[in-house]
């Protein structure tokens, strides 16, 4: 089969012969072929975005090649790369990129104009996308009277218009809250298995990776590596339902969910995957080489073979001579945290084994837990409904999406009312010590 798109060779590099030269992609190939479903994944400048809109044509490489379907990009003249442009993407932007002058339905028709569509014709295509995305209502409103997850449905029909063979979306949820996100999510799977159109995803969150056929790995300008997904997971109709509150999520151990870690970071063993875990709540502004190194340490604490002292030790060490090359107070911080963790997974062997006064002292003691880093007062239901969550937590009866939406739900629905990102927080902390947990139990 031949490749939709190909990148041979592909070097991106600003400023070039300068004494800030920067370079963005560095010697790059790879194929994208009909119908697959793509993920550039890697953190933040690590080039995956460059080179999506490398192969989009917006930025020129300065090696290499980009084919589009054999045609090399760079023989096109700009009319006809416009051209062809136009008809063979669409894209997304995690910023929408609206038009806020113009209403729904103008945003909607306006690729149309460059490709010599009758006003008719752009008419009935737009109100036909509008009404399969759920915004046939809001045709006449403009961008900032909608919802960040509607704007961006406003920015795929956009992109859909011309009838693309292949979606380029770069960030597309990293502006909106989980719900919308899981809708926009949905929305994009649904295009490539329902329309057939080849999906190109440029994301840092790991947790769409296991949607994808294949995935490319970015780090430091370079394509480290290609994993395939033989079994890639299905975004069907009944699991949007389900995150919407039609259904209950299947019950999932410390240990399946640490299996859904590994099913999405493949190369990571199980110790890694804690490690992991532990330096994504840990880590604020570091190089990808402090976190790699504090990655490796923080395996060898859990492992049992690194002191805590010893672990202070190396994070203030300078890089240079093998620590991560900390500040002494971001250090001393870090192992305060790291003990806080530690212990209570210590409290926690024993209330485990206790009776039912002891079970309500692990339920207190997590519940500290988890508020340590929050200053804001709770009301006696608020700490109620969130001992209760906890409760369900630890018995496995949540998974830890249904727990963070039980804190962030109102105290009328039986919820705890804390902000989404306290209720994202507080579910990773305690996640956290359930995968630590689970090295106790399997012992």
């Amino acid at each position: 089969m031949e490749p939709l798109l190909k990148a041979e060779n592909v070097t991106v590099i600003y400023n070039e012969g300068k004494s800030n030269e920067f370079t963005a992609l560095n010697n790059i190939s790879l194929e994208v072929f009909p119908q697959e479903y793509i993920i550039f994944f890697g953190p933040s400048g690590s080039g995956k975005s460059t080179m999506l809109y490398t192969l989009l044509g917006l930025q020129s490489p300065s090696k290499g090649a980009v084919y589009i379907k054999g045609q090399d990009s760079s023989k096109l003249s700009e009319i006809e790369k416009t051209k062809t442009t136009s008809r063979f993407f669409g894209i997304v932007f995690q910023n929408f990129n609206l038009i806020y002058s113009l209403n729904v339905f103008e945003n909607i028709m306006l690729p149309q104009v460059f490709v010599d569509v009758s006003l008719k014709e752009r008419r009935e295509k737009a109100t036909t996308l509008m009404e399969r995305f759920g915004i046939a209502s809001r045709a006449r409103d403009l961008p900032n009277n909608l919802s960040g997850g509607q704007q961006q449905r406003v920015a795929i029909s956009r992109s859909l218009i011309n009838d693309p063979q292949i979606l380029l979306a770069d960030e597309p949820v990293g502006n909106l809250d989980s719900e919308s996100a899981k809708v926009v999510m949905h929305t994009i799977s649904e295009i490539n298995r329902k329309d057939k159109k080849t999906i190109i995803l440029v994301t840092h969150d790991a947790s769409y990776l296991p949607y994808a056929d294949r995935i490319f790995y970015f780090k430091d300008a370079k394509l480290e590596r290609m994993e395939k997904n033989d079994h890639p997971v299905i975004l069907a109709d009944e699991t949007l339902d389900l995150v919407a509150g039609g259904g209950k999520a299947p019950q999932l151990s410390p240990h399946d969910e640490l299996e859904r870690l590994a099913h999405i970071h493949k190369s990571l063993s199980v110790p890694e995957l804690k490690a992991w875990l532990l330096t994504q709540y840990l880590v604020e502004e570091m190089t990808t080489e402090q976190v790699e190194r504090l990655e490796k340490n923080m395996e060898t604490l859990l492992g049992g073979t690194l002191t805590l002292g010893d672990f202070y030790a190396v994070l203030h060490l300078p890089f240079t001579q093998g620590g991560v090359g900390l500040y002494r107070a971001t250090a001393n911080k870090y192992c305060l945290k790291m003990k806080e963790i530690l212990d209570t997974v210590a409290d926690f062997k024993i209330a485990s084994k206790g009776n039912h006064k002891k079970r309500l002292e692990l339920v207190h003691l997590l519940r500290r837990f988890v508020l340590s880093e929050y200053h804001s007062d709770l009301t006696h239901s608020q700490i109620s409904r969130l001992e209760k969550a906890i409760i369900a937590r630890v018995n496995l009866e949540v998974t830890s999406h249904e727990f963070m939406e039980l804190l962030r739900r109102p105290i009328i629905e039986g919820g705890a009312h804390l902000r989404e990102s306290t209720a994202r927080h507080l579910a990773e902390k305690l996640d956290i010590i359930l995968a630590e947990i689970q090295k106790y139990e399997d012992s």
